[in-house]
């Protein structure tokens, strides 16, 4: 029956299920809706049903709804522990000009970025819950702080800063990588030259 092959992609997929998954499956959408409705799927954003059993983890939800998002900034220094309070809202990168109104909805924090920095430092992290997500390497993360240092309470921007240095598995050579490719070598040695 095709309800049990549903049951094996919602428990390959942790309890969650894309409409766009089931589709391409080969199983018609009345079919899946039929069985939403008989397991109690509850719909947790457009295309995309949760088991009831599943914890709700915004990160990973965001990002199964818009793969295009990369949690950076705040977001990013709190999944690297160089933050000392969760990001509220959460801060995404896009590529220039990517436009997805879902974002907005949401109340996301959007910062746009030129095509070639868009992938530049990009790795899967575990969100809070647990979930595989992406988000940028701690020197990327810097790197972005310290280009949009002016939006940042100064708190949490020598927070994370000083958080970094103390880091085992922090790549200065990388972080200077980046800053070249994003201009910022100077602003990169000023602000971080008492921390080196």
């Amino acid at each position: 029956m095709k309800y049990d092959y549903i049951d094996k992609i919602l428990a390959d997929n942790d309890g969650i299920l894309k409409t766009a998954d089931i589709v391409a499956a080969g199983i018609c959408k009345e079919t899946f809706y039929n069985y939403a409705k008989d397991t109690e799927l509850e719909k947790a954003a457009h295309g995309i049903y949760i088991s009831p059993d599943v914890p709700v983890d915004e990160m990973f939800l965001l990002q199964t709804q818009i793969p295009k998002v990369i949690y950076s900034h705040e977001t990013a220094l709190y999944l690297h522990n160089l933050s000392e309070k969760e990001p509220i809202p959460l801060t995404v990168t896009v590529p220039a000009k990517y436009n997805n109104p879902t974002l907005t909805e949401k109340g996301v924090k959007i910062v746009y970025v030129k095509k070639e920095w868009y992938s530049l430092g990009i790795c899967q992290m575990s969100s809070p819950a647990g979930y595989d997500i992406t988000a940028y390497d701690m020197e990327r993360t810097i790197c972005d702080v310290i280009r949009k240092r002016s939006y940042m309470d100064i708190s949490a921007f020598n927070y994370a800063l000083t958080e970094y240095m103390k880091q085992k598995g922090k790549d200065l050579n990388r972080l200077m990588e980046y800053a070249k490719i994003m201009r910022l070598e100077k602003r990169i040695r000023e602000t971080m030259g008492v921390l080196f």
